[in-house]
């Protein structure tokens, strides 16, 4: 069995598969501790799929891009899991994760995620016999750059999808496809899909040298000088 865990965004999920179907799946959305939420939804889907961590024999995980404080819980349980349970970990762009229903589509795929100070984080993909290729690698732009730079037939999705759909049908018309529902949470199960491909193929990561994508670099403070006597 395979345990997947994104904790990206402000959408996490938690998923258990055997060979990447899906036997149990939680999806939620947080802006609170995520810790807490993680490790309480871990037990309720092993227990749901009657599976106990002694089961699981891969960690699948969501790497971002995303949120500091969201991506280094999920990022950090599991690569403890895979050391304590001595078992492999496939990483997975979250991106991938959000363009991974819609691959059936027949169309571009353009990924949209709120990358803060009024910009998004936006990728392409396209897709063949079902299986995603990143056409553009992730990265941060305006509203209007995104539109300036669609050509064709696209089909949106993503989390921050519903803030900006209204102006990209607006700017775009026929060349914008939007989901039936574009405020669909992102569902682990894709997580666990992409995640058991990687490992099928022997495609592991070392959870002592994987790191997330934040959207955004951490903000550190720096720490105050001592006040003088």
């Amino acid at each position: 069995m395979e345990l997947s865990i994104d904790t990206s965004t402000a959408v996490c999920g938690v998923a258990v598969s055997r060979q990447g179907k899906l036997l149990a799946e939680r999806a939620w959305r947080t802006d609170l501790n995520h810790t807490k939420q993680l490790f309480t939804t871990i037990e309720a889907v092993l227990k749901e799929s009657g599976a106990t961590m002694d089961d699981v024999k891969a960690v699948i995980v969501a790497i971002g891009p995303g949120s500091f404080s969201g991506l280094r819980v999920g990022v950090s349980a599991a690569k403890g899991l895979a050391v304590a349970l001595q078992v492999p970990l496939a990483a997975v762009n979250t991106m991938a994760v959000e363009a991974a229903p819609y691959a059936g589509s027949g169309l571009p795929i353009c990924v949209i995620l709120d990358a803060g100070r009024g910009e998004l984080a936006v990728a392409a993909y396209t897709a063949a016999d079902g299986n995603l290729r990143e056409a553009r690698p992730w990265a941060v732009m305006s509203l209007e750059a995104l539109c300036a730079s669609i050509a064709e037939r696209t089909h949106f999705c993503g989390e921050h999808l519903p803030a900006v759909q209204a102006v990209l049908s607006a700017k775009l018309g026929v060349r914008a496809v939007f989901p039936t529902d574009p405020a669909a949470m992102r569902r682990p199960r894709y997580l666990a899909q992409l995640g058991w491909q990687r490992l099928a193929t022997g495609d592991h990561s070392d959870p002592a040298t994987l790191q997330p994508i934040y959207l955004r670099a951490p903000s550190i403070t720096a720490p105050k000088p001592p006040a003088k006597a």
